[in-house]
């Protein structure tokens, strides 16, 4: 892995956030209340890399803002369950939050301090991922319409489950160390899955802008 591959892959994943970031501003006052907390998701994450990219900070400098990054975007993911599926599991997202946010903020204080905090993206991901598993088993119960590919949040969930679920697996496979000292692929294999998950958030956009334009292509089950 040469680290002018990584760059370029480093490149795609922020322009595939700054894409959903300018569709969630399409016909923002009728959007679902998931996809304007997830604006605000994309908006931190954007300015992040821009503040990378204008400050021209490297080295361990770097790990600052995304660290800071990570509890709002954990937190505006968690929210965003709670509000699709209008709160039925509310106590599972608020235990979540309990716990995921001290540990957040020790680790971030404490434990990993100025490298990258991987410990907290592997533990707040377990929630997410909980929650993925969960929004799913309300689909299967509720089954609120009759294609569920036309549901947004649907498209939203499995961009999660992707990004969070191989987030668990590459992170925890470089903490027991198989990837050795090959940090850069590591970290392109964790752009290429945060690409393939807004690839799948982008297709959920596009499908809430025309639910918006033709309500009746979202018919209910019930």
């Amino acid at each position: 892995m040469t680290f002018e591959l990584f760059a370029r892959i480093n490149h795609i994943a922020a322009a595939f956030t700054a894409i959903a970031l300018i569709l969630c501003l399409y016909k923002f006052p009728q959007r679902r209340p998931e996809i304007k907390l997830q604006l605000l998701n994309f908006f931190l994450s954007t300015t992040v890399t821009l503040y990378i990219y204008v400050s021209g900070v490297h080295g361990l400098a770097i790990n600052f803002p995304q660290n800071l990054y990570l509890v709002p975007m954990i937190l505006l993911n968690l929210l965003m369950y709670d509000f699709a599926w209008n709160g039925r599991y509310r106590k599972v997202t608020i235990a979540s939050a309990v716990l995921f946010v001290p540990f957040a903020i020790w680790n971030f204080i404490y434990g990993q301090g100025t490298i990258f905090n991987s410990n907290s993206i592997l533990f707040g991901g377990a929630f997410i991922i909980i929650h993925c598993v969960l929004f799913y088993y309300y689909l299967l119960a509720d089954l609120p319409v009759q294609r569920l590919d036309k549901l947004p949040m649907f498209w939203f969930n499995a961009g999660n489950l992707t990004y969070f679920g191989g987030s668990l697996f590459i992170f925890a496979a470089y903490v027991v160390d198989v990837f050795r000292d090959s940090l850069l692929l590591y970290w392109a294999i964790g752009n290429v899955l945060r690409i393939a998950q807004f690839i799948l958030i982008i297709v959920g956009l596009c499908q809430d802008l025309r639910n918006i334009r033709s309500p009746s292509s979202l018919p209910s089950a019930r």
